[in-house]
């Protein structure tokens, strides 16, 4: 690997099934994406939210805030983890 260089994947929230040699990033139901695009109704939305121990909603700056700290030199020594952005929403799981 390149000086300096940096892998991050994307998965879910699902991540915690298994898990692989590098990091990865789980984010929640992250809101104002593209992903569901028009289909979140505002049930499923309240129902999310309510999931959470923050009580909101993702919202993308949370996710890359989150690959930012996990890219920098600060971490190269965190490996085969599974970093949630997910407001407390998996505990139980």
């Amino acid at each position: 690997m390149a000086e300096g260089a940096s892998i991050v994947l994307f998965s879910s929230i699902a991540a915690h099934r298994g898990s692989g040699q590098v990091n990865v990033v789980a984010p929640g139901y992250i809101a104002e994406t593209e992903i569901f695009q028009g289909s979140m109704s505002s049930a499923r939305h309240d129902t999310l939210v309510g999931q959470t121990l923050t009580g909101r909603a993702g919202l993308p700056r949370d996710v890359s805030q989150t690959v930012r700290w996990l890219a920098s030199p600060t971490t190269r020594h965190v490996s085969e983890q599974i970093i949630q952005v997910n407001g407390g929403a998996s505990l139980g799981h």
